[in-house]
Formats: C-alpha cells, structure tokens, sequence
C-alpha cells in the first residue's frame, strides 16, 4: 500500500486532521456555555430564583447540544480509529462537518432566545441533522470497498455503524415534523437517542 505522500497516491496522514477535528469540538463545546450568560434583553430578574427560571430553556439547550456534540466526537474517534489514512474526498468531508459543528453554538443560542419558535428550533434541529448526515457521508467514504479500512473490518462492523450514524438524523427529522406541526417542545426528542441507541445495539447483538 502506498504511502501518504507518495507521489500518485491522495491519501494523507490521519494525525493531523485528528488534532484539528478535537481542537474544533473542544472549542465548540466550551463555547456553549456563553449561551448562559445573563442578561440576553430587557431587564434582568430581581432575584437569583428568577435568573435560573429565566436561563432553564438556555440550560436546556445548552445540555442537548452539549451532549450530542460530546457523541459525534466519540463516534467519529471511533471512526477514525478504524482507519489507516484519510484522502482528499474524507478530508472535505471533515472540513464540512467541522463548519456545522462550529454552528451549533449559535443554533443553541438562538434557541434558547426563541424558545418554542418553529423557526429556531428548526434551525437547530436541522443543525444537528446536517452533521449526522455529514457523519453517516464519512463512514460510506471510509467503508466504502474498504477503501480507507483494513481488509478484516466486516460488514456486520460496517452495517452496525452505518445504522448507529443514521440515529440524529433520524430524530432531527422527527423533531422538525413536530415543530412544523405545531409541537412546541419537539427537542425533548433528543432524550430518546441513548434508548434507540441501545436497541439498535441490542437488534446487531441478537442477530449475532
């Protein structure tokens, strides 16, 4: 196999993307936490009671997309650890994704500013929508003809994490038809992803 570099070949070495891609998701994920910051318009609550009621939709938020950031950077370390070398079509593909994940503190924000509005929550349900289709794209790059993968992984291993990376999406798009139908706390969704996680693990299991 062809090392990266070579001349003739498009693949390049992992490592640095890697560095890049944490850097991105640490950054990310720390900067969620400024949607917190009081006060956001009007004047601010006269006790401290009132500042924590006022913040609970922020907090809400700010603990989905924290969390959901916390496990696509789990699943693409998982990815990635199956991996010898990226190419060029994984590396726009990363670069990609990385645009969405630098988004999601501002679909959060404008969430939690717009509490219940079909349009920001829209907005961030679609965020999160893009970047597990965006995941799902990289892992049919990856697997593809085990073009970027050892020759034993198989396709039980591949099918397993194809399925597991079309679960946000999934969900993404089934909180979007309850906001567009009116539901005002379609979000609360998310909190069924470790549920439907764990029984598309369980389904893989059982059939052995």
């Amino acid at each position: 196999m062809p090392e990266p570099g070579e001349p003739g070949t498009s693949l390049i070495g992992k490592d640095r993307l890697e560095a890049l891609i944490d850097g991105i998701f640490a950054f990310s994920m720390t900067l969620l936490v400024t949607t917190l910051i009081l006060p956001r318009a009007g004047p601010v609550p006269g006790t401290s009671v009132a500042a924590l009621i006022a913040l609970f939709p922020d907090f809400y938020h700010y603990i989905i997309a924290f969390f959901v950031l916390a496990a696509f950077w789990l699943g693409h370390h998982e990815q990635f650890r199956r991996i010898h070398h990226a190419d060029r079509g994984l590396l726009s593909l990363n670069i990609l994704t990385l645009f969405f994940v630098t988004l999601v503190p501002f679909s959060t924000s404008f969430i939690g500013d717009y509490d219940g509005d079909p349009v920001s929550t829209i907005l961030f349900e679609l965020n999160l929508m893009i970047l597990g289709l965006l995941f799902l794209a990289q892992w049919y790059s990856i697997s593809r003809k085990h073009h970027l993968v050892s020759a034993d992984l198989t396709e039980q291993d591949i099918r397993v994490r194809m399925t597991r990376n079309l679960i946000i999406p999934a969900i993404s798009l089934a909180g979007i038809l309850l906001a567009v139908t009116g539901f005002g706390s379609s979000t609360m969704i998310y909190m069924a992803t470790p549920f439907v996680q764990h029984a598309v693990d369980r389904y893989f299991r059982n059939r052995g």
